[in-house]
């Protein structure tokens, strides 16, 4: 059944703010926070505008109650805030639940393209998995096409290394896409011959292909491995040998095989 826009975020009026004043010691970090690493010279930067200007875009939070609040969106300007050493930050206060203050956050990091590739991609894995999104809500919520999301979703599959490379822009999402098909110990043997030889995404993809025994997987297939996963949400494995294909399924418990099997039936 397929469900509006206006069920998956509760709270729809969002866009009646009122900005208070709050001081910045009662403000707790972002338990959805996105973003993951914050570039200390732009943020140093952001602070002394501050202090010659003010912070002139307020930041949401919402009320945990005791006059404390927790911060949806603005970590950037919150920490800049404190470096500068405001006592006070201007805040829209929003009353949302925790899954409306997850998407809040991420879609002010896209809009504001504040987020590398992989952390906006683990920001959607994470409405995925927590709140049972598929890849079209989660376009609908964020403003970003079907095929965009499932192709960040699968990027989150790539092994830890290769993330943090992503994430400290030590290679580009071209380099690290073709390394989607290959298990994880293959993924960060490739890794480091991409960052010491430095290879363009089509070195990788034909390490890719020599790695698979020549055989590597059409976009076509990962599109159709990616549509597969979104449906039955959970992990699956495609491996190609000649012209035959071998679809490996894993589920995390017995209930998510159980699901998968009535959806057989």
């Amino acid at each position: 059944m397929k469900r509006s826009l206006s069920s998956l975020i509760e709270n729809t009026n969002v866009r009646e703010f009122k900005v208070v004043d709050i001081e910045v010691g009662k403000i707790s970090e972002s338990k959805t926070q996105a973003r993951t690493y914050f570039d200390e010279k732009k943020l140093g930067e952001l602070s002394e505008s501050i202090k010659k200007s003010g912070v002139l875009q307020p930041i949401i939070v919402q009320l945990l109650g005791n006059d404390r609040y927790q911060l949806i969106a603005g970590e950037r300007r919150l920490r800049a805030s404190k470096a500068a050493g405001l006592k006070t930050i201007p805040c829209l206060v929003k009353d949302v639940t925790d899954k409306d203050a997850a998407v809040l956050g991420l879609v002010e990091n896209v809009q504001r393209s504040q987020l590398n590739t992989i952390e906006e991609a683990l920001g959607y894995k994470s409405l995925k998995e927590t709140y049972g999104l598929n890849a079209k809500e989660i376009g609908l919520l964020v403003g970003k096409s079907r095929p965009f999301i499932a192709n960040l979703l699968r990027i989150s599959n790539l092994s830890q290394k290769v993330q943090e490379a992503l994430k400290e822009e030590k290679i580009s999402f071209g380099q690290a896409r073709p390394l989607i098909v290959l298990d994880e110990n293959l993924q960060d043997k490739l890794l480091s011959e991409i960052i010491s030889l430095s290879l363009n995404s089509r070195q990788v993809e034909d390490k890719v292909s020599e790695l698979n025994g020549k055989s590597s997987v059409s976009e076509e297939v990962l599109h159709l491995k990616s549509n597969l996963e979104n449906t039955l949400g959970s992990k699956v494995q495609v491996k190609k040998s000649g012209k035959s294909f071998k679809v490996n399924l894993n589920f995390q418990n017995i209930e998510a095989l159980k699901k998968f099997i009535e959806k057989l039936n």
